[in-house]
C-alpha cells in the first residue's frame, strides 16, 4: 500500500468554523500547514491534517465533535477537541493517541507541528510503530529560557521529550532556527504560498496598511503606535492618502485610543479585531501593503520567523518589514521595504514615502510577490518536504 503522510496540528480551517458556527482564527500556523500538505499532495504522495483544535475561545459549546471532511480540497481529520483550558490539552492526547493506534499503519510517516505536550503519548507509540526517522518535528520555534510560567516549564519539557522520540532531522521555520537549535539536518519551510497568485490592481487611494497577527509589543505594537504618532506631527499632509486597518488579538485598548488619537489629526486607523476568516480575507484582499514589526532583540523572534511575511507577499501586497530572523535570506530592497532598524522615526519616514510615491512601491510589491513564488510555493515546498521525508511513492524515477 502507498504510505501516507499525516500533519498532526491543532490547527482549524475554514470548514472548521461553517460546521460548527464558530470564529476560531485560521491563522499564519493553518495557512502553512495546509500548504505544507497541498504541497506533498501537489507531488502524488498522499496526505492527510489530522488536528484536535484548540477551541478554547470558543463562546458557547464546551465539546466539539469530529468529523471527517475535505477543507479546502484537503484530507482532514477533525478529533473531538474540548474548550476547557487546561484540561483539552489532556483530552488531546488521548484523542491523537487514539488516532495513531486506529488508523497509522507501518511505511506511514508522521509530521507534528511545533512540540506541544499533547503529542507525546502518540509520538511514544509512532517511534515504536513506525521508527524514529519516521517521526518528524516541524519546529516554528524554539524554547526560552526567559519563560519561567508553567506553559513555558511544559513547553520546555515536551521540547526534550519529543527530541529524544522524534527524528534528529527536522523541518525548520527559518535557518536561524537550526542553528540556534543546532539541527544539522534540516528542511527550511519559512512558508507556504498557492502557486497562483492573485493579480493585484495599483494602490488605492489611499493607500491602505494592514497591521495583523498578534499585537503586543515584541510584534511591534509600541513601535506601530509610535510611528503613528511621528506620522501624523511631521506629514499631516498625508492623513487624507492613508488608511491604517488592524486586524489579529491584543492591544485593543492602546489601539482603540490611538485610533481616537490619529482621527483628530486627520489620519484613519480602523480597529478590525472582532472578525472572521472570511471578513479577513476580504480586508487583506483590499490592502496595499502588510506590516510585520517584530522587534529584532525580542527573545521570541529571535528564536522564530512571522510566516505571515508569506502570506503577504504571496498575496501581492508590499511587505514592509522588520530585519530579524530569514527576512534578509528572502528579501531584498527590490523586492520588500525591510526597515534597517525597529526605529519609529524610521518607519514613519517609511510608511510617508509609500504614500508618496505609490508607482514605485508597486513594483517592488510586485517583484515581492514573484520572488515568493519562486521560493516558497506549494510545488516546490512539496517537492523539498517529499524529498526530505522520503514519502515519493515512486522513489527511483
Amino acid at each position: 500500500m502507498t504510505p501516507r503522510q499525516f500533519f498532526f496540528a491543532p490547527i482549524v480551517l475554514p470548514r472548521y468554523n461553517r460546521r460548527n458556527d464558530q470564529k476560531f482564527l485560521v491563522g499564519a500556523a493553518s495557512h502553512k500547514v495546509s500548504g505544507m500538505t497541498a504541497g506533498v499532495r501537489s507531488q502524488a504522495s498522499p496526505s492527510i491534517i489530522v488536528s484536535s483544535p484548540i477551541v478554547t475561545g470558543s463562546r458557547g459549546p464546551r465539546h466539539f465533535g469530529s468529523f471527517v471532511c475535505r477543507d479546502q480540497r484537503l484530507a482532514c481529520a477533525y478529533l473531538p477537541a474540548i474548550s476547557l483550558r487546561g484540561l483539552n490539552r489532556v483530552f488531546a492526547a488521548f484523542v491523537y493517541l487514539g488516532f495513531a493506534v486506529r488508523r497509522i499503519r507501518a511505511g506511514d510517516g508522521v509530521v507534528f507541528y511545533n512540540y506541544f505536550p499533547e503529542y507525546v503519548p502518540a509520538a511514544l507509540f509512532l517511534r515504536w510503530r513506525l521508527g524514529r526517522d519516521k517521526v518528524v518535528m516541524d519546529l516554528e520555534d524554539g524554547p526560552r529560557a526567559d519563560e519561567k510560567t508553567l506553559r513555558g516549564y511544559v513547553n520546555r519539557l515536551s521540547l526534550r521529550l519529543m527530541s529524544r522520540v522524534c527524528s534528529p532531522r527536522a523541518i525548520v521555520v527559518s535557518q536561524q532556527l537550526a542553528e540556534v537549535m543546532r539541527i544539522d539536518d534540516a528542511c527550511v519551510v519559512n512558508g507556504v504560498s498557492p502557486d497562483t497568485q492573485p493579480q493585484r490592481a495599483a494602490f488605492g487611494k489611499p493607500v491602505t496598511f494592514l497591521y495583523g497577527g498578534s499585537i503586543e509589543s515584541g510584534t511591534g505594537l509600541d513601535l506601530f503606535a509610535a510611528a503613528l504618532r511621528e506620522l501624523a506631527l511631521t506629514r499631516p499632509e498625508l492623513g487624507p492618502r492613508m488608511h491604517f486597518v488592524v486586524t489579529g488579538y491584543g492591544g485593543g485598548a492602546e489601539l482603540s485610543l490611538l485610533s481616537q488619537e490619529l482621527a483628530v489629526q486627520g489620519f484613519r486607523l480602523d480597529v478590525r479585531q472582532d472578525i472572521g476568516p472570511d471578513e479577513y480575507q476580504r480586508i487583506l484582499a483590499r490592502a496595499d501593503v502588510g506590516l510585520s514589526l517584530r522587534l529584532p532583540g525580542d527573545v521570541l523572534n529571535a528564536t522564530t520567523f512571522p510566516s505571515k511575511v508569506i502570506e503577504l507577499a504571496s498575496n501581492g501586497l508590499l511587505l514592509l518589514t522588520t530585519d530579524i530572523s530569514d527576512i534578509s535570506l528572502l528579501f531584498d530592497g527590490d523586492t520588500a521595504a525591510i526597515l534597517p532598524e525597529a526605529n519609529p522615526v524610521l518607519l514613519a519616514k517609511q510608511l510617508a514615502a509609500i504614500a508618496a510615491d505609490p508607482p514605485r512601491y508597486e513594483r517592488i510589491a510586485a517583484a515581492g510577490q514573484q520572488r515568493i513564488v519562486e521560493q516558497c510555493s506549494r510545488h516546490s515546498v512539496g517537492r523539498r518536504l517529499v524529498e526530505f521525508l522520503g514519502t515519493t511513492p515512486v522513489l527511483n524515477t
